[in-house]
């Protein structure tokens, strides 16, 4: 008799715990949107700073600007990445929400932004040595007008992709 009351107590308790889990993970694909959103306003910003630099690349100023852009997404990036892969490759993976084939993309695109930001000079050694050539300064450039591209792709594919494929599988279980 008593293991029938557990049972019975049990699975009100988990239909409960899988309408907070939907709930969490819907309230995760509703942030991460409204992150992206904003992320889309400092790409905008932080390419035409690259793209100012590489203009102009003796200017102290524009290398200034575009590091100051990189630094305002810098600041948000790592844990939005974070959230994004416990969701995508953790909870999507293990509940087939995501295709193969997409999720092969997410993770070429990942290893391209890792590429890009292993690139990126110190800037603050620069800064403090005035080591840094008009050459530097054109990698800078490079290296941010690139990964403005590279973000500005990842929110579309995110936005067009990912979590709209989370969210039809978040509703279909």
């Amino acid at each position: 008799m008593e293991i029938e009351q557990i049972t019975a107590q049990a699975k009100p308790q988990a239909d409960s715990l899988t309408h907070l889990k939907a709930s969490m993970l819907n309230t995760m694909v509703s942030c991460l949107g409204q992150e992206h959103r904003r992320l889309e306003d400092r790409i905008l910003k932080l390419a035409l700073a690259a793209t100012r630099l590489n203009n102009a690349r003796d200017s102290l100023t524009l290398r200034q600007q575009a590091v100051e852009s990189w630094d305002e997404i810098r600041n948000d990036l790592w844990s939005h990445l974070q959230i994004e892969d416990e969701l995508v490759f953790g909870w999507g993976k293990d509940h087939h929400a995501i295709s193969p084939t997409l999720l092969g993309t997410v993770q070429i695109e990942r290893q391209e932004l890792r590429k890009l930001l292993s690139a990126l000079p110190d800037s603050a050694q620069a800064e403090e040595n005035k080591t840094e050539t008009t050459s530097d300064r054109a990698t800078l450039a490079q290296t941010l007008s690139a990964l403005a591209q590279s973000l500005d792709a990842h929110v579309e594919r995110y936005e067009s992709e990912v979590l709209p494929a989370i969210l039809r599988a978040l509703f279909r279980d």
